[in-house]
């Protein structure tokens, strides 16, 4: 009893002290909150998009998480339809709403700009989530989350200076009132002028686009065709514009072929982060493939953004269960989110007795410091403030973005978003160091001085095959381009559809430095013998391989002959079966003639014949007509055997045989020898890195031709090549060299390109058609074949198996084995009539000494 009461005893007096602390909180919110009504939040939506629900839900999830943190205040979500008119639910909520703040979900920019023109009861805060902005003085208690239009230049203005591209740029943005732009824009012409000024940018023209006219897709054509009758590079900016104005926009240019193919599109934020809430039959991000934009960035690897998204989707299967697209939070429903987080973080720091003053409260709103879903949610003048946004560069890719980098106000373009201390921080790199960003736009052609467009690929000048890359110089300065490498291109160029016109320029230096050329954007890409690394990747993309690649090693032949050669004419089997055959056939035939032919009796006699008969040679007469039978077909098979026996023999003693003097590296390195490459490849770094030969065995080579020379004087042992430059090298140089034993993968040889660029993706689409219809295959066999020398392999013949003289052999071993039975009969015949004729005999004497017995 004592015991049960030791534990009963500090159990109650917490459940007690529990209830007080329940009793005086209940006391101190019926203090705060006397009349124990809810406070109605306001909030505006369009209930017919993606959008608008995904707003809606997000804003519900926000007050149910309140509720759940605190007790004492109780909101109320009062929601009203934007449809049909914004304006009038918008001004009814406000006023007859009894509502202490409202929230302005994404709504069209003309309904907004609308809104403003109206009277507005001051004081009663307004945030709005619409990416459209508004002018401060318009209403004087809006809040906007939103990103600064400040910031969205800024960030246009880097990605152009950052590329490099033409100076001149074509805007296109929408304007909401076509009578009185300059006032109701969010765009003034001005601060764009601003903004590109100080980055040597300048606007070739500008063009204002309203949804609200008939006239936007003739002037979108109209600006379109300019440029495009113009012959230069074509840089567009899109900005503040509306999806349907976008998806008009994009369709004149893609049908034009103006997007991608040396044309260069910048869409911003307010587009981009608005097209991934299109349902899955939109073919906006087909349109827009190869386009350059970036879009709100917000870090959705945070464990409490994982929870709010699993609850979100939850929460709106439940409220739209019949949308059957996968659901994923945009930025504007996570917005949504964070406002009604800060209006109710607001009306819990002031209590129930302060919010009568409407003023006090936006006050509140407006100190707001908290790290919301989106990222901090802290305002200034209005805005959220310069530590926002936080800008994600990306590339429009197979109709899906594709990231590349970072870029925030302060810090400018980064590589990667880190977490430090639960606060999101960007790392800053160095810009030049930087291969993402660097490569996202497609590659830009280039203008000749006639104004025509092209795309200009370098070639390496000093590559050490001719026969691959080839550049000749004529007198009045132009070069000829010409070698595999550059027919291969040509066709493959062929084979693609509505392509710029391209030109080779020479590249007198490194391999590895064309790539970092490429990488630079100096070229729109490289065309040559390039083999494919993986170290390479990390500057260019490359295609496809369209030839496989080793590195081989290639030596000097040995020309000795070995001991017993004669008798590589015959395969094995054969060499047992003829002394076989022959030796029965010569012991029947003995065994025929030892009776009556003097001349072949005895054992020895029996041997010469069989030797003397391979030869013609024998002497001794064959009598017996079964022997003869035996011996005819045998001296026409041993003809036939003779004749095929000096043919083998002569083919392989005329042909020398491909034995490498030197089969291995190991061996190499034992012998301590030099070894040649070409001087400008990646395969003497190869050797000394991977393989461990010293640089002073390795001698650099400037091209195939100066191989032979350096193998007669011993200047070295072996020359490593890629495997098509070898097979070159060895049709080149017929009869004295060959391949050692060992051999080392490579990727391949292709072409490369600027990171990101469409270009690669359809010159591989190209190769792989080629290989598919053995075009180049066929391009190789004839480079090979014209330098007219025979196969390497056929010194390396097989001696001559069984299946020749099958026929010869089982003709003759028939006949013989036929005679040999015969014999045997007769042998058996003969024995049985001798042994009866003895038995009569006996008994006729028997017979006579019974008869004599009688008589007497």
């Amino acid at each position: 009893m004592i015991l049960r009461n030791g534990f009963c005893r500090p159990s109650c007096f917490l459940g007690l002290l529990l209830l007080l602390l329940l009793s005086s909180e209940g006391l101190h919110c019926q203090r705060n909150q006397p009349n124990n009504k809810p406070t109605r939040i306001g909030a505006v939506f369009d209930s017919g998009s993606q959008i608008g629900k995904q707003q809606m839900v997000a804003m519900k999830m926000a007050l149910r998480h309140f509720h759940l943190s605190s007790s004492c205040h109780k909101l109320k979500l009062l929601l009203h339809d934007s449809h049909p008119n914004f304006t009038s639910s918008a001004l009814d909520l406000i006023t007859d709403g009894g509502v202490k703040a409202v929230v302005i979900g994404s709504v069209r920019t003309q309904d907004l700009v609308a809104f403003s023109d109206h009277e507005i009861p001051v004081g009663v805060p307004i945030l709005s989530i619409s990416a459209t902005q508004l002018q401060p003085k318009k209403i004087p208690s809006l809040i906007q989350m939103a990103n600064n239009i400040t910031h969205r230049m800024q960030c246009i203005a880097s990605i152009l200076t950052h590329f490099q591209l033409p100076p001149k740029v074509t805007f296109f943005y929408e304007i909401t009132n076509v009578d009185r732009p300059s006032e109701y824009s969010s765009i003034s012409p001005d601060r764009l002028f601003d903004s590109f000024r100080s980055v040597n940018v300048e606007i070739d023209h500008r063009l204002a686009l309203s949804s609200s006219s008939n006239q936007a897709e003739i002037l979108i054509e109209n600006e379109l065709k300019r440029v495009l009758n113009s012959q230069r590079n074509g840089v567009f900016v899109v900005t503040q514009i509306s999806l349907e104005l976008a998806d008009l926009l994009f369709t004149k240019a893609k049908k034009m072929n103006m997007v991608g193919n040396g044309y260069t599109w910048i869409v911003s934020d307010d587009v981009l982060d608005l097209i991934p809430t299109l349902d899955s039959s939109s073919s906006l991000l087909y349109k827009m493939e190869g386009v350059i934009g970036f879009r709100t960035y917000f870090n959705d690897t945070k464990k409490s953004f994982k929870s709010f998204e699993t609850r979100f989707k939850k929460m709106y299967n439940l409220e739209y269960p019949e949308d059957k697209d996968p659901i994923k939070a945009s930025i504007f429903a996570v917005r949504a989110y964070d406002a009604v987080r800060s209006i109710a973080r607001a009306m819990e720091t002031l209590g129930d007795n302060n919010l009568s003053s409407s003023d006090q409260l936006l006050e509140t709103i407006l100190e707001s410091n908290f790290e919301g879903l989106s990222g901090m949610v802290r305002f200034k003048n209005g805005m959220l403030i310069s530590q926002s946004p936080n800008f994600e560069i990306i590339k429009v890719v197979d109709q899906s973005y594709k990231p590349v980098a970072f870029w925030t106000p302060k810090s400018g373009f980064a590589e990667s978003f880190e977490e430090n201390n639960k606060k999101s921080a960007l790392r800053s790199n160095n810009m030049g160091s930087m291969v993402g960003v660097r490569h996202l736009s497609e590659s830009f052609t280039r203008e000749d001085g006639d104004g025509e467009k092209h795309l200009t690929f370098a070639v390496p000048g000093q590559g050490a095959c001719h026969e691959f890359v080839n550049m000749h110089t004529f007198e009045n300065g132009t070069e000829h381009f010409s070698g595999f490498s550059i027919a291969v291109f040509n066709e493959v160029m062929k084979n693609i559809k509505n392509m710029p016109s391209f030109k080779f320029a020479r590249f007198n230096h490194s391999y590895n430095d064309m790539i970092d050329a490429v990488y630079r954007k100096e070229y729109d890409g490289a065309v040559g013998d390039i083999t494919i690394l993986a170290k390479r990747f990390q500057q260019v993309d490359f295609t496809v391989a369209y030839l496989k690649t080793d590195i081989v090693m290639v030596v000097r032949e040995k020309y000795g002959r070995k001991l017993w050669a004669f008798m590589d004419a015959f395969k094995p089997e054969v060499w047992v079966l003829i002394p076989t055959m022959h030796l029965f056939i010569s012991s029947l035939i003995w065994l025929i003639e030892r009776k009556n032919n003097e001349e072949l009796k005895g054992f020895g006699n029996m041997l010469w014949f069989s030797v003397s008969l391979i030869f013609y040679t024998q002497r001794e007469p064959v009598k017996n007509g079964l022997a003869r039978l035996v011996l005819g077909p045998w001296l026409f098979a041993i003809f036939m055997v003779t004749a095929s026996f000096s043919a083998s023999l002569t083919s392989m003693l005329t042909i020398s045989w491909s034995q490498p003097s030197v089969t291995t590296v190991e061996m190499l390195k034992e012998m301590n020898a030099t070894v040649g490459c070409n001087a400008e490849s990646f395969i003497c770094d190869y050797l000394n890195g991977s393989l461990k030969f010293e640089n002073a065995r390795i001698k650099k080579m400037n091209s195939i031709d100066d191989y032979p020379k350096a193998f007669e004087n011993g200047s070295i042992t072996a020359a490593f090549f890629i495997s098509p430059h070898a097979d070159v090298f060895l049709v080149k140089n017929c009869k004295r060299y060959t391949k050692g034993v060992s051999s080392f993968k490579l990727g391949g040889i292709g072409f490369a390109f600027p990171k990101g660029s469409d270009l690669a993706a359809k010159v591989s689409k190209s190769i792989a058609e080629l290989t598919l219809q053995n075009n180049i295959s066929q391009m190789e066999k004839t480079l090979l074949n014209s330098f007219q020398c025979p196969s390497a392999d056929e010194g390396n013949r097989v001696g001559l198996g069984l299946r020749p003289f099958v026929g010869l052999f089982l003709v003759c071993g028939s006949i013989a084995l036929f005679v040999l039975l015969y014999i045997g009969l007769q042998f058996m015949i003969a024995k049985l009539g001798l042994d009866s004729k003895l038995q009569l005999d006996s008994q006729d004497r028997t017979l006579d000494q019974a008869y004599t017995r009688e008589q007497l």
